[in-house]
């Protein structure tokens, strides 16, 4: 793991140091190129004892890296000037520039320059040998506190993560060993900052949960009980058409008509049943649909005129059969919001089966839907003229199962429940009034939906 970096430190050093040397070397060149001339050359034994390192030996100002450097002046391919210890034979091609050249075993660095004065070409060199060692001790300077602590910092850091990380996996331990049926709220009170978070988030789940849970054991309870009274009615009444269906040759012409009526009656009664368990099925099923969590982004803009036209059209069969008069006040322009296009379908089907069924025969009903701009709203309202309710009943006919004694219509009890709950669903008002003729009046309250 500390291999990768420790590489990175050597070349990045490596690079640096020859682009330091280089420009030194290239520097030097050019300073001894304006330094020696004609003149200079003519008295070069001066020069060569100032550089005779051999004279300087031990002396502090003296330098090991002295004896690695060397200059040399050619002309016409021939050696007229060069330092001491610097090879005879050309240390480059004599051709301007840098260049690395391999001589006797040592490697140098070169930088060539052309007097076109003295036509001549000096060689500015250094071994590279020098440059390699210090690349060496610095990255040994680098590379050694690497290898060495970042080890120790890995130690370091897993330490702390894992001691951080402690309470994460007291609760995760917490959280595995817990019964499905557990749903209770977990114990944040010696839980640190950095988990409360997490745990406010956990209880919130478990909350929504327990809710759930109720709700399906509610559900299952509430349906057993319905469903038990027409399952044993359908029993009583099919055991009737059987010991009915089974005719005494021994009977008169009379009694056998009279079995056949009492089969007929039994036979319509189960028919009955079935329609009424059917019906209490279906809005089980739509209950259970609307008690769910509704994701809001399955939620459309869509033209609430055009399902209340749908709804009605839906409706016409049984307002014939009761010869019933179903009146649409509709606005003639678009209503958009933002809704869930089937579970808004479901509560209008509901009020409208409802207003049909509590209605008597040659009844009036009547669907409206308006827009209020001015408070950005939808009104949309079903008015029919049945025998009402009670202004102190109004509320409780909300409620699941419940229905209002002497109404003389069976039913489930749960169409309003399940209008209820889809007017929450959507954050909408709605409210129980008397109608225009004596009956009920249902009303909603619908937001708008914003248009650019």
């Amino acid at each position: 793991m500390t291999s990768i970096p420790a590489l990175v430190v050597y070349y990045e050093a490596a690079h640096e140091i020859e682009e330091i040397f280089d420009a030194n070397l290239a520097q030097s060149s050019r300073v001894l190129h304006g330094v020696i001339t004609r003149e200079t050359i003519d008295n070069k034994q001066n020069i060569l004892a100032s550089l005779d390192l051999k004279n300087v030996k031990g002396s502090r100002d003296s330098h090991e890296y002295e004896r690695k450097l060397a200059f040399q002046i050619w002309q016409n391919d021939k050696l007229i000037f060069n330092s001491p210890y610097a090879p005879n034979t050309p240390l480059s091609a004599l051709s301007e520039g840098f260049s690395t050249t391999q001589i006797e075993g040592e490697q140098w660095r070169t930088y060539t320059l052309y007097s076109s004065q003295d036509k001549w070409w000096l060689v500015g060199a250094e071994e590279t040998e020098v440059r390699q060692e210090l690349v060496k001790e610095i990255a040994q300077s680098n590379i050694i506190p690497i290898v060495i602590f970042v080890p120790i910092l890995i130690v370091f850091v897993w330490f702390i993560t894992k001691r951080g990380l402690m309470p994460l996996n007291t609760l995760s331990e917490t959280v595995k060993k817990r019964n499905y049926r557990n749903l209770e709220k977990l114990e944040d009170d010696k839980a640190p900052i950095e988990v409360n978070e997490l745990l406010l988030e956990l209880n919130s789940l478990f909350d929504r949960l327990d809710e759930a849970h109720h709700r399906e054991r509610r559900f299952v309870g509430d349906a057993a009980h319905e469903l038990r009274t027409p399952l044993a009615s359908l029993l009583i009444h099919a055991e009737n058409a059987i010991d009915e269906s089974i005719f005494d040759d021994s009977l008169n012409i009379d009694q056998q008509k009279h079995a056949q009526a009492e089969l007929q009656t039994s036979l319509y009664s189960m028919k009955k049943g079935i329609s009424r368990m059917t019906h209490l099925v279906n809005q089980l099923l739509a209950l259970s649909r609307t008690e769910g969590q509704l994701d809001k982004s399955q939620f459309e803009t869509t033209d609430i005129t055009q399902l209340c036209y749908q709804a009605a059209k839906l409706e016409e069969l049984k307002l014939d059969q009761k010869q019933q008069q179903l009146t649409l006040d509709i606005s003639e322009q678009v209503i958009n919001l933002k809704i869930n296009s089937p579970l808004m379908q479901s509560l209008l089907r509901n009020i409208i089966d409802n207003a049909i069924r509590y209605t008597p025969q040659a009844g009036k009903i009547k669907l409206s839907c308006q827009a209020d701009h001015i408070n950005q709203k939808a009104i949309m309202s079903i008015a029919d003229s049945g025998p009402g309710v009670e202004p102190e009943l109004r509320s409780r006919i909300k409620e699941r199962f419940y229905r209002v004694v002497g109404s003389g219509q069976q039913g489930s009890g749960l169409g309003l429940s399940i209008v209820d709950k889809i007017v929450q669903i959507h954050d909408a008002n709605w409210h129980l009034d008397e109608s225009e003729w004596g009956g009920l009046l249902i009303q909603f309250e619908f937001p708008l939906t914003k248009t650019r």
